[in-house]
């Protein structure tokens, strides 16, 4: 049986290029990052957090959730085919839930 995939994505803020996308556009870009999400079978997994008052590198972070692997990955590929690495800047972290110490 596969574990949940839970991914920490580090948002450090957004290109030039995504600046001068006029607002239908972006409107477009976020709904086909959205689609892309959704299909892959992610959920978000609670609130997006502003952090930009509490460090100089990050503006905001959030947590996804995935059934398995194969959906993170599927993610990461929808949102590339919308091309969201073009227009934001961020890192990411995948994990799996940690066993109880004992």
């Amino acid at each position: 049986m596969s574990k949940p995939i839970f991914k920490l994505c580090l948002v450090r803020g957004y290109t030039e290029a995504y600046y001068q996308l006029s607002e239908e556009a972006k409107k477009a870009l976020w709904e086909n990052v959205f689609k892309a999400v959704s299909a892959s079978g992610a959920e978000l997994h609670g609130p997006y957090y502003d952090c930009r008052w509490s460090n100089d590198k990050y503006d905001q972070w959030f947590i996804m959730k995935y059934p398995d692997v194969e959906s993170a990955m599927a993610d990461t590929k929808g949102v590339q085919k919308a091309e969201l690495f073009r227009y934001m800047i961020s890192e990411t972290i995948l994990g799996v839930e940690a066993e109880a110490q004992s």
